[in-house]
């Protein structure tokens, strides 16, 4: 399935969004919904966009685990949850419930409502690490501010720039890559596109349709 592109454009100004809203009001965000109908509502989505929005979240759930980064027995997956259950938010904005109880009256509760959630999965070994994507981005945020809203903004003008854009957004992975953490956690870390492609299935299917490799 190709996911179209205006799923992924909104989904990155949900991220774009929450994470500015992290960082002002200081708070956590260890695992929020990436979109919830408020918050799509909050930025002008119609009726029907939003509808078709959840009609490709729950398409795209039901794909599984995402490939984006394998070397020997360690591996890396994309795994998106479409949730129908309770909701807390502010401004408009989802939180998790931790930082609904930091937030306090601020913090609104919607008994119930659609949530999508995007996780990176880690299998290394035996052992195996679920971490938020809003969660991440944050991380990398107080890490490099720059860097964390430079990656979301690569992967928006990579839908519209053709080859340009996608060489930014390698380039901006590569960015990540060189993060002394990762840098720990990874076993194989590609040194130029050719190795990025040859760990990284989604980016080498991304770079064929490009022509890049």
């Amino acid at each position: 399935m190709k996911i179209p592109n205006s799923f992924i454009e909104t989904s990155v100004n949900c991220a774009d969004i929450i994470l500015k809203h992290c960082i002002e009001y200081k708070i956590r965000c260890r695992d929020p919904p990436l979109a919830t109908s408020k918050l799509l509502r909050s930025f002008g989505l119609s009726e029907y966009q939003e509808r078709n929005y959840w009609r490709v979240a729950k398409v795209i759930t039901k794909l599984g685990k995402i490939p984006i980064y394998k070397f020997a027995n360690i591996e890396f997956n994309l795994k998106t949850e479409l949730r129908t259950e309770k909701l807390y938010s502010h401004n408009n904005i989802p939180v998790d419930y931790i930082d609904c109880r930091f937030l306090g009256e601020k913090c609104n509760v919607t008994n119930k409502g659609f949530a999508f959630y995007v996780y990176i999965i880690g299998n290394i070994e035996s052992s195996e690490l679920k971490i938020n994507s809003i969660n991440l981005l944050n991380l990398l945020a107080m890490y490099n501010y720059d860097l964390a809203f430079g990656f979301l903004a690569s992967i928006r003008n990579s839908l519209y720039n053709g080859n340009a854009g996608i060489e930014a957004l390698l380039e901006n992975l590569f960015r990540i890559l060189k993060i002394p953490v990762i840098e720990l956690v990874l076993p194989k870390n590609p040194q130029n596109i050719k190795e990025l492609l040859k760990v990284s299935k989604i980016l080498r299917d991304i770079s064929k349709e490009f022509e890049i490799i």
